[in-house]
């Protein structure tokens, strides 16, 4: 089984809008540079600016890691939270993302692996970086042996 169908099993597949924690990563905008859509791969780090709450309010200045691509649909992807909240890693689906020059983050942070996010690729604003294979390897490793 994978990680997919595990997290679509768990009922851990989310949309945008359901991202419920608060961040403001808006350090990485760029004022001078344009809007990018291109084709993203698994294993990016991208930037999501502004997206809408269920409850109606808008959230800003996400960014997240593409997982998985969507099989089905090629563009949109399957992506986990990253968060600056370090005091989030008491919780066991949260694991230590440190800062380096291949992932661009301004500070070490968390990758939260208790859901997977469907976004789409127009709410990409830019890519800021990305993981290396072993890295990504743990992530989704975990992910798997949490929830199967």
């Amino acid at each position: 089984m994978n990680i997919i169908e595990i997290a679509k099993k768990n009922n851990l597949i989310k949309e945008l809008k359901d991202v419920d924690i608060v961040e403001d990563n808006s350090v990485y905008l760029n004022e001078e540079s344009n809007i990018y859509n291109f084709k993203y791969s698994v294993g990016d780090i991208v930037f999501v600016e502004k997206y809408n709450y269920n409850n109606g309010t808008n959230g800003f200045n996400h960014l997240f890691l593409i997982i998985e691509d969507n099989y089905i649909v090629s563009m949109d992807y399957f992506c986990l939270l990253i968060s600056s909240q370090l005091d989030k890693l008491k919780y066991k689906t949260n694991l230590f993302f440190a800062k380096d020059e291949k992932n661009n983050l301004k500070k070490d942070s968390i990758v939260k692996l208790d859901n997977i996010y469907r976004i789409e690729n127009d709410d990409i604003l830019f890519k800021v970086g990305e993981v290396t294979k072993e890295k990504l390897k743990i992530y989704r490793d975990t992910f798997i042996k949490i929830y199967s």
